[in-house]
Parts: structure tokens; C-alpha cells; sequence
């Protein structure tokens, strides 16, 4: 009975969310100066129309948002009833409780923030990982011994669909601030700024590296229980961690005015030609760290064998 609940609220969320993602998307290209035009056109208006986002789209964007967080939420809440412990135990159920803290995260940053056009990068990505766990095994299946930790498995595991739900909303005004043109560029007027982007991309940041940092943190604490020891170097562990060194690149590359090729021993190797070069954005270690989360979730659980090979495919 559940366990079809949540398949319902799954099925529902899906629809939500891709009305959401047209929603938002309607709501960023109504202020640009084509759609003006093509309105003017349909409604006989001579004179030039205001560059300005439709409020009532904006709006209803956000219910649709909205929605979609309360569906996704039925959806792992029944199918923590239906299994009988927290729903994060495979790569459907992972999934979709990561579809659900994305879209739960960038309500709250859309609410604090007012950058409400970056939801036009953020629900895609939510259908997107909707679509890909329909190809993953939704029945349910007993606990694995190394997953029979209850505590352990819902702090861990929750802690990291946070701290990469909100490593994904970095990487959605990321993708904004870089189309800009970076620093402070204005390439299209319908976009958040690339001021504006890389700041709520910074914010998005500073939360996501400690958060990051404490469900490493917790994964070890767990490892010891269930094999023995902390740390042991397993692909899953491995890839986790590199995501969270590329993290802390971007706050060097950030926080520096040089770049790295201009290092004492890299010059040893660097040409140059190529240390006079331009010092790319730092904002580009938000991208390489949102592409090494993707094959750290998907990769490694797929393609390499470890102690966390279990997600069920």
C-alpha cells in the first residue's frame, strides 16, 4: 500500500517538477527584449516595452516548485513507511531524496536570496534525476548487514544528499555566473547577473564544503562499525574526498591573485608561455566539482566495485 503511495507521489513529482522547470524557464526569458518583441508584435503595442520578468509567472513558478518539494516528500516519506527505515538505502531511493533536498534547498535560498530566475538551472536537473531513477529497481528489498546501522545509515547518508544537493544549486548559479561572462558581465539581460549568480553560488558554497566535510566525517564513523576500520581508501570514500580537495581549491583559487602555475615547483614543470596566461575563474572548481559529485554518485556505484557497491542495479 505504501510502497504504490510513494510510486504515486514519484509519478506526480515528476509531472510537478517539469511544469517547474517550463514554469521557471517562462519566467527568465519573459524579460527578455525577444520575447518583448513578441508580444508587442501579437498585441499591437508600438511603443518599446520595459525589460521587466512577469510577476504572476514568477509566482506561479515557485508554487509549482513548491509542489514538487511536497510530492517528492510524500514520495520518500511513504516509501520510509513502506521499507521501514530511512529511504536512502539504494540508487532509486537515493535518487529520488536527492531530487526532493534539491528542490527543498533551492526554495530556501530562492526565499532568502530573491534570485527566483536560478530555479530555471536547478529544476532540470531535478527532472533529469527523476527521469534516470525510473531506470533504477523500485522494489523493496531487505537491508544489507553493513546497512543495518540505523542511526549511522540516516545521518550519513542524509547528511551527504544535503551537502550535494547543495554542491548542485552552487553549480546552477555557477553555470549562470560563467554564461555571463564572469566577474561582473551582463551578456543577457533576462539572466540573474553574474554578480548576483556568483554570489548566491558563493553563499551555496560556504554551506555545502562543511556540510560536505561532516558526512565524510560520519561515513567514517560508520565504517568503523560496520568493517572495523575509518578509512580504507575505497572508491566511494576516494571520490568523496576528492570532491571535497576540489571544493577546497576553489576557496584557494578564490581567496589567491596569483595562480597556481605560478608556484615554485610548478614552474619547474609549466612552460612559461602558459604561466603569463590569464588565471582562469575560480568559479570553474564549482563546475569540475559538480562533474566529479556526478561520477562519484553515478560512476562509482555503477562501474566501480567497492564496499559501497550495494545500490541495488
Amino acid at each position: 500500500m505504501m510502497a504504490s503511495l510513494s510510486i504515486y507521489f514519484f509519478w506526480s513529482g515528476i509531472i510537478a517538477s517539469s511544469l517547474a522547470s517550463l514554469s521557471y524557464l517562462l519566467y527568465t526569458t519573459s524579460g527578455s527584449l525577444l520575447f518583448q518583441r513578441f508580444k508587442a508584435f501579437f498585441t499591437n503595442t508600438q511603443s518599446p516595452l520595459p525589460l521587466v520578468h512577469k510577476v504572476g509567472i514568477g509566482r506561479l513558478s515557485t508554487i509549482f516548485g513548491l509542489i514538487t518539494t511536497f510530492l517528492l516528500a510524500g514520495a520518500v516519506a511513504s516509501r520510509a513507511a513502506a521499507v521501514k527505515h530511512a529511504p536512502i538505502s539504494d540508487l532509486y531511493e537515493y535518487t529520488v531524496a536527492f531530487a526532493f533536498m534539491i528542490s527543498l534547498i533551492y526554495l530556501v535560498f530562492e526565499t532568502t536570496t530573491h534570485q527566483r530566475r536560478i530555479g530555471s538551472f536547478v529544476f532540470p536537473i531535478v527532472v533529469s534525476l527523476l527521469a534516470i531513477a525510473t531506470a533504477f529497481p523500485s522494489d523493496v528489498i531487505p537491508l544489507i548487514p553493513a546497512l543495518q546501522n540505523g542511526p549511522l545509515l540516516t545521518l550519513h547518508v542524509s547528511v551527504m544528499i544535503a551537502s550535494y544537493s547543495v554542491l548542485t544549486v552552487a553549480f546552477s548559479a555557477a553555470c549562470i555566473y560563467l554564461i555571463q561572462g564572469g566577474d561582473k558581465g551582463q551578456r543577457f539581460k533576462s539572466l540573474t547577473s553574474a554578480e548576483n549568480a556568483g554570489d548566491f553560488a558563493h553563499k551555496a558554497i560556504l554551506i555545502g564544503f562543511p556540510l560536505l566535510a561532516l558526512g565524510i566525517s560520519l561515513g567514517a564513523w560508520w565504517a568503523n562499525s560496520a568493517w572495523g576500520r575509518y578509512w580504507g581508501w575505497d572508491p566511494k570514500e576516494t571520490s568523496a574526498l576528492i570532491v571535497l580537495l576540489s571544493l577546497a581549491a576553489y576557496f584557494h583559487a578564490k581567496a589567491g591573485d596569483t595562480s597556481l602555475a605560478g608556484a615554485p615547483i610548478v614552474r619547474r614543470f609549466v612552460p612559461s608561455r602558459w604561466r603569463r596566461g590569464k588565471r582562469p575563474d575560480p568559479v570553474w572548481w564549482i563546475v569540475v566539482s559538480f562533474a566529479l559529485l556526478l561520477f562519484s554518485y553515478f560512476g562509482v556505484n555503477l562501474w566501480i566495485s567497492g564496499l559501497h557497491s550495494y545500490a541495488g542495479v
